[in-house]
This record gives C-alpha cells, structure tokens and sequence, in this order.
C-alpha cells in the first residue's frame, strides 16, 4: 500500500541523535522505515495535517520532501467562504485569512485566490494571491480594443471604451507567463459582452477581446486552447497568440449544444454548465437542467470530442471523483493508497444550486453531493453560522 523505495534514491540524512531507548534525546519515530512513514503520510487527508507532519522530525520531514510527493495522493479541497473564511472538507476544521477591507474576493483558480481593490479615483485594480505562500501576481485593469464579430467571423465595429464597466468573471493561471480571464464590460455595438482575454504578468493591460455575441458560462484552457462553454453547452474554441504580446485572434465554435431531451432551456436560472479536465486528460462538461415542468433537476456529464465535433454522454466516472464551481473545478482519482473517497461522484459548489434544487435564494443550500450510481443529489452540510447562499467555491491548497 504504501511506496516502494526505488532505485536511485539516497538514504535520509544522518540525525545525529542516540538512537538508545533510554536516551532522552531520541526519539521512536525516527526509527520507522521510510516505507511506515509515507504509509502514515498517505492516510492524511487534510492539506494543513501533511503540513504538520513534517514538523514531527527531520526524518518525517525528509520522507515527506523527497520520498513521496510524486505519488501522494491528492489531499481534499476547502471551501472557499467570503472574508477570508475557509472550510477544510476532510475534517471540518475552519481556516481563516487575512484579507484589506478594501479588497474583495471575486474568485479563486487552485490554490490562488482574485481580489479586487477599488479606488476611487482610478477605478477597479485585480491581483492574485496565495494565501498560503504569501506570493501575490498584480493583473491589469484595463483591456485593448474589442472587437465584435458576426456570425461569419467577420468584424462588425470596435468600441473605444477600454474598461467600461470591466469586470473579471473568472481567471485561470495557464503557466508562468500567461493568464487568462473570462470578463464581461459594455460595448456600444451589443451592450453587456463576455469574451475571453489573456495577458502576461506584469503586463499594463489585457489583451483585446474579441466577442461573438455569446455569454460564456465557464471556460478552462485545454490542449493549448482556451475553450468558452455557453449556458446552453456550445463550446468555442480561442486560439491564442504567445510570441509576443498573447492575444486571442480567433474563435471557432467546435462543439454545439446536446441535446436537451425535449424541453427547452428557456429560463435564465434553469440550465448550468462547467469544464473540468477529467483525471485522465479529458475535457468535460457537466451541465443541469432545472426542467420548467416538474421543477426536477438533472444532470449529465459530457465528454469532448473534438474530432468529431460532438459531445459524448458519460454515464459513469468509475474512480474519479469531480469537484465542481463556477471559480474552479478539478478532478480527482478516488482510487490509491489513500482511499479515502468514493468514485462516481460529483462535489457542486455555488450560490445558485439553492435555485436550481429548491427555487429559492434564501436557502443555506450552497453545496451538494451527485451520486451517478443513484442519479440522486444529496446537500452537503457546510457547517453553522451559514444563514444564506454564500458564494463559496472549492480551494485547492
């Protein structure tokens, strides 16, 4: 169960100390074996309890630095509350942060966190932070020129207002020198526009966007791409430009919506859809229908594939088990050493799930658990004190 010593490994450093019983100085625990020590490791579940661990002695913190990262199985997420506030998912134990009155926490991508400070006089600023390293990534508050785009691919006009009412929706930190950001802001040529922008950090301003008319629901970047999901579940595909100042420079729908089973997606608050890698390297879709007619909801999961233009229904995720928000999602394997979690199952995490399962937004109902064995939801408790639909998103530390 645990891991094998492999070749090529050095043996933990000498301690120095006694290693007599009877000494005061020593200590049992660094007598266990390597293979004892990962064991133990890998039975933690909690991010903030592997950070302990290797407080315990140099020879767990060595263990822990260079025998097992590689094949540790991932720890769970927290939830993500406003004001700092988070939720360890494994032991229910609360973690709180820091944060400037002034700013405000729009989001989080991984185990980074979207802030936004307002000045008065100079308009929104965003940055990036780890809470938990400190480091901090400064984004632009302002965009290039917009472009609106027909149906054809053709220009319609461009707007000369850079950073009307600019708002970022979501960001993801593609690698060290691109970042990309679903945002929303006015045009004169269409009103209120989402489109997909990027930028290098540092950079005094997002690159332009170019909009196709569409409200993108989620978007994940993907084989290179930055790929945008509709509501409704189009997919569209963003070629970006890296060599110098990256840019998207053109969109192309690759996948229309499923198929809706007979009932239209009339409602704004009816239809939801998010992108999350699978574990094995697949782009997916989970999408849920608030039908208007019996008020049940249902979801599916879609598997992209993007030779033949089409989304392919998944009816079972065997190991793996998705964490699902409209900030962030990933995908874990529920299978290892840890074995500490079920598969088949998908973890939602949003504000809205209180409209889509019970029609109200006064609910305490942000989180629920999908079991695709059952097709049966189950609200998963988040703890006191929450007395309405917080925005809460998962956080992986």
């Amino acid at each position: 169960m645990g891991a094998r010593p492999s070749k090529g490994r050095s043996s933990p450093p000498s301690t120095g100390l006694s290693q007599d019983p009877s000494s005061p100085s020593s200590s049992p625990w660094m007598d266990l074996q390597p293979d004892l020590v990962d064991l133990l490791l890998r039975h933690l579940t909690s991010h903030a309890d592997r950070v302990r661990f290797g407080a315990v002695c140099c020879h767990w913190r060595y263990v822990a630095k260079e025998y097992s990262p590689h094949g540790l199985p991932p720890s769970l997420p927290w939830v993500r509350f406003p004001k700092g506030a988070f939720k360890n998912l494994s032991d229910g134990k609360w973690h709180f942060v820091r944060t400037r009155e002034q700013d405000t926490c729009k989001g989080t991508f991984g185990n980074w966190q979207l802030f936004e400070e307002e000045e008065p006089r100079h308009g929104c600023h965003y940055y990036l932070k780890n809470p938990l390293s400190g480091a901090t990534m400064r984004l632009p508050g302002r965009y290039d020129e917009c472009i609106c785009l027909n149906k054809d691919g053709s220009r319609v006009m461009s707007s000369t207002q850079r950073w009307s009412e600019f708002k970022i929706r979501k960001v993801i930190v593609c690698s060290d020198d691109l970042v990309a950001a679903k945002v929303s802001y006015y045009l004169h040529c269409s009103g209120m526009q989402s489109v997909v922008v990027c930028c290098r950090p540092g950079m005094s301003s997002w690159s332009r966007g170019l909009s196709n008319g569409h409200w993108y629901a989620d978007m994940a970047f993907y084989g290179q791409k930055l790929y945008a999901v509709t509501r409704e579940g189009q997919l569209f595909a963003h070629e970006v430009a890296t060599k110098t100042k990256p840019w998207v420079y053109q969109i192309e729908q690759v996948i229309p919506a499923p198929s809706s089973d007979g009932f239209f997606l009339e409602s704004p608050c009816a239809v939801s859809c998010y992108l999350v890698i699978s574990h094995t390297g697949k782009l997916l879709m989970v999408r849920w229908v608030r039908t208007p007619q019996n008020k049940e909801v249902e979801l599916k999961v879609f598997e992209a594939d993007l030779k033949m233009f089409q989304w392919l229904e998944v009816k079972s995720l065997d190991d793996q088990v998705l964490f699902v928000s409209s900030d962030c999602s990933k995908a874990i394997s529920a299978s290892g050493d840890g074995d500490y979690m079920e598969g088949n199952k998908i973890y939602l995490a949003d504000y809205s799930l209180s409209l889509f399962l019970y029609g109200s937004s006064h609910t305490n109902e942000s989180a629920c658990v999908y079991d695709m064995t059952s097709n049966k939801f189950q609200p998963l408790s988040l703890g006191g004190g929450i007395t309405q639909a917080w925005h809460v998103a998962w956080f992986f530390p």
